[in-house]
């Protein structure tokens, strides 16, 4: 409302003004209950309540914090600076008062603090007292600062709770001091420190939570970096003694079994807090490393399981992180990485978090938890699971120095969403997880073998070489970038017959003219000469090759008209003059056998006026034979290509007998009777006569014809087993075996007949057999259904 007058009407008597009322000052009332919600309610989980407790003590320089779990309280010491009375009455009494904040936190602190003089603080809300009510009903602090008696406060919690119409600064805190630190408590702090002991504690400290809160306590302070050993946390929790006593002995006696590695995780609860995540990342993983220098250069570096990548230069495109110290370490953790890891930390890689954010060396909660996207890579990894990188990914830090616009919230998020938060995780997300990407997910994942390497020798290979050859190529080519190293021992020209030779050349080149390195330059134009060498040898290779191509190709058609021309038994239209004499000599040959034997038969008839029956039979036995090799010979006599039907030969005889059977046999076949054959194509080669071979075939042709058969067929196989062996199944469509027969063996006698026949085929048949080692077998059961008579099965060893 406004306060100005107005004038009076000019009509009627003058109006009188009234009067203002007078102005009054007023103020907040700040209720107890104010208590719960910058405690309580503000702080979401026990662990948080400890570490801003423990922050406490980093921020009072202390080097060395204890946290003893007792069952009826927990005692939180240090052997920092302490507090005075007036530090008490002035500051910790202070309601969401931070010295930290104002700067005269230190004001009148003069002993050497070391490297931690200017790295700001870990807490400055003001608030982080108000753990101790998180954690239980009741405090009693014990404090002493140098030259001061020892400060004693007790707060009983509940009392602010009773009723919430009551003012907080109403209700009384006792505060008294001694001359020094209760003998109980005197072990844990220095001349100076502070000690908390939380009674009536709110919840169940067991086993399980305290080895959560020493992994989530390993995480507060910086892993990453080895130089944090000056400030050490401390759990001590003596109901847990025995069992991690326990399970050391139980260590011990599985390591001298040489089972088990002696940095695999142990869940140990009392002891110094310790986290060796840098020994498991390093040389385990790739990683970018981005830091931003007080001049206002970015740089970065990729490192590929201990070998350097590249690293390269430019403006910090990010002025809000200016000044801030800007210092990032990101790594992926392939899945041989992954396994270590677990093994050593106890964890999956996954549960102990991502990539975490440290303001003054101290981790923003809750950043970097496994819950937690706020880099939004869980988010965009759903876009693309096989482009992008997710949290489950990746382990990482960020380091920022707490200047203002990157301060901490008492909420949820971390930090108060600024301009200058924005452009920390943009810079994250653009300079650390996408350069990181463009290396793993489009090389490393390409290579399906490298995701269970333990060291980058895969990427020395010459496909993955030309893929990192490009990218660099590629970085060096960017306005704005400067390269300032890389590897030459992965960068580097492919050889001359892999097929990303050509690429790996063209990137080197570009990469040679970014650079201007006259070795690389060197290097290219020399393999640019050889390759116009190659291409002319190539094009006279080629020419060579094609002249030797088609030189083979007729080669290979006369190689093959040769071999048609020298098969066993191919068709020809006329006899050679050669064959007509070998064929002669052969028939003349058997038939000089018959008559020789038939002039000793008359010899001994004249010698004497009878002769035995087994006599008569031998000599029949001997005349049929000779007379089936001369019908033999004289059907082979229609046949040219084969010259020594009667010798020896090495060959295939699989190959024989069905090139006899097509050619021969089934020509000269007796008539209405089918010769069928097939083969497996597996060569069989042994030594054998052919014309024994023919001798077999047309005697098991003529036993199916004089059983009515009107097919006959015959089937090779090859049988591989301990010893190699010719199958053949021959089987006709006949009358079958004569039940005559005291045995089917007995077929295979001599002069045994159930026909009109002289009853030598079948002896004829094993006696050839059993020349080649072999054996012929009678089956009394069909082969098929169409082949329902006789069923032999002979067999030839190789």
């Amino acid at each position: 409302m406004s306060s100005t007058t107005h004038p009076a009407s000019p009509v009627g008597p003058q109006a009188q003004t009234p009067q203002a009322p007078a102005v009054e000052t007023a103020s907040f009332r700040v209720s107890s209950s104010l208590k719960d919600l910058i405690g309580r309610h503000l702080l979401t989980n026990d662990y948080i309540a400890v570490f801003e407790l423990v922050k406490n003590s980093f921020d009072a320089h202390a080097r060395r914090v204890h946290i003893v779990v007792l069952p009826d309280k927990i005692i939180i010491a240090d052997d920092g600076k302490g507090m005075s009375r007036e530090d008490i009455a002035q500051k910790w009494l202070f309601v969401a008062y931070s010295a930290k904040k104002d700067g005269t936190e230190d004001k009148d602190y003069r002993h050497d603090i070391g490297r931690r003089t200017n790295s700001g603080y870990a807490g400055a809300k003001g608030v982080g007292r108000f753990s101790c009510d998180r954690l239980g009903q009741t405090l009693t602090m014990h404090t002493c600062s140098d030259g001061h008696p020892v400060q004693v406060l007790r707060v009983d919690w509940p009392l602010y709770e009773e009723d919430q119409q009551r003012e907080i600064g109403k209700i009384r805190i006792s505060l008294d001091e001694k001359e020094a630190f209760p003998d109980a408590i005197a072990q844990y702090v220095g001349a100076t420190g502070t000690v908390l002991e939380i009674q009536s504690l709110r919840s169940t400290w067991d086993r399980m939570k305290l080895l959560g809160l020493r992994t989530e306590l390993a995480k507060l302070i910086n892993p990453f970096q080895s130089d944090s050993e000056d400030f050490q946390i401390v759990i001590e929790a003596p109901a847990e003694a025995d069992r991690d006593q326990e399970l050391l002995r139980e260590a011990q006696a599985t390591n001298d079994a040489s089972s088990r590695s002696s940095a695999d995780y142990l869940p140990l609860v009392n002891g110094p807090v310790s986290n060796p995540i840098l020994d498991v990342l390093r040389e385990r993983t790739t990683s970018v490393k981005v830091d931003i220098s007080a001049d206002g250069v970015l740089t970065t570096r990729l490192e590929d399981r201990g070998e350097k990548i590249y690293e390269t230069r430019e403006a910090n495109p990010y002025p809000g992180l200016a000044g801030t110290s800007f210092d990032a370490e990101v790594y992926f953790l392939n899945r041989s990485a992954k396994q270590v890891f677990a093994r050593r930390m106890g964890v999956s890689s996954y549960q102990f978090g991502s990539i975490f954010v440290f303001r003054n060396g101290f981790r923003v909660y809750p950043i970097g938890h496994q819950a937690d996207d706020g880099f939004g890579l869980a988010r965009r990894h759903q876009h693309g699971v096989k482009r992008y990188l997710s949290t489950r990914d990746l382990i990482g830090r960020v380091q920022i120095d707490g200047v203002p616009g990157l301060d901490e919230t008492t909420g949820r998020e971390g930090l108060i969403r600024t301009s200058k938060v924005n452009e920390l995780i943009e810079c994250v997300q653009m300079k650390c997880v996408r350069r990181l990407e463009r290396y793993v997910v489009d090389i490393s994942w390409k290579d399906t073998l490298d995701k269970d390497q333990s060291d980058a020798s895969r990427m020395h290979l010459d496909d993955s070489s030309a893929q990192i050859t490009q990218l660099i190529s590629n970085l060096a080519g960017t306005l704005g970038i400067e390269l300032v190293d890389y590897n030459p021992e992965i960068v580097r020209i492919v050889d001359e017959k892999s097929s990303s030779f050509e690429s790996s050349l063209k990137a080197l080149e570009v990469l040679a003219g970014a650079t201007g390195d006259q070795k690389l330059i060197d290097k290219v134009e020399q393999s640019q000469r050889r390759i116009r060498e190659l291409e002319v040898s190539e094009a006279e290779a080629r020419d060579a090759r094609k002249e030797a191509d088609e030189h083979a190709a007729n080669l290979e058609k006369k190689v093959a008209q040769s071999e048609e021309r020298n098969r066993f038994l191919v068709a020809a239209a006329s006899l050679d003059e050669d064959t007509v004499l070998n064929l002669h000599h052969q028939i003349l040959t058997h038939a000089s056998d018959v008559k020789n034997g038939v002039g000793r038969m008359m010899g001994k008839l004249r010698r004497s006026n009878s002769l035995a029956d087994h006599e008569w039979i031998e000599f029949l036995e001997q005349v049929a034979f000779r007379n089936s090799q001369i019908i033999t010979a004289a059907r082979f006599a229609t046949k040219s290509g084969y010259r020594h039907q009667s010798t020896q030969i090495e060959a295939d005889l699989a190959v024989y007998i069905e090139d006899y059977i097509l050619n021969v046999a089934s020509i000269w076949a007796p008539q209405g009777l089918e010769v069928m054959v097939d083969r497996v194509g597996v060569a069989f080669s042994r030594g054998f006569r052919p014309i024994e071979i023919g001798i077999v075939i047309d005697n098991l042709i003529a036993n199916a014809r004089k059983a009515g058969a009107s097919t006959v067929h015959f089937s090779l196989e090859i049988n591989i087993g301990t010893h190699r062996e010719l199958k053949v199944h021959v089987a006709d469509n006949g009358d079958g075996w004569d039940s005559s027969l005291q045995s089917l063996e007995s077929a295979l006698e001599k002069g045994v007949t159930t026909t009109n026949g002289s009853g030598l085929g079948l002896h004829h048949v094993r006696q050839v057999l059993t020349s080649l080692g072999g054996s012929v077998e009678l089956d009394k059961n069909a082969y098929s259904g169409k082949l329902t008579g006789a069923h032999l099965i002979l067999r030839i060893p190789e």
